[in-house]
């Protein structure tokens, strides 16, 4: 008679972890994870300076003066 059921786990080479539950990223994964942050702080950057540029506007408009938005000084 034989015993069914689950096998037992084989040893863990020296070095290396028991489970595979710790899978390291290969270079490929970092690079498009390393691509997705650079681009997502680059567009957080441009937003943030967007919001900022409205924000002065909006101040200028709130104060009541007149001839808020940029000012282009000829060369």
């Amino acid at each position: 008679m034989t015993q069914e059921g689950p096998r037992p786990a084989l040893p863990a080479e020296p070095g290396k972890p028991a489970t595979d539950a710790n899978q390291y990223l290969s270079t490929r994964g970092l690079v498009i994870v390393f691509a997705g942050l650079t681009l997502a702080l680059v567009l957080g950057y441009l937003l943030l300076n967007k919001l900022i540029d409205i924000s002065r506007e909006e101040d200028c408009a709130l104060a009541h003066r007149y001839n808020c938005g940029a000012v282009e000084v000829p060369r």
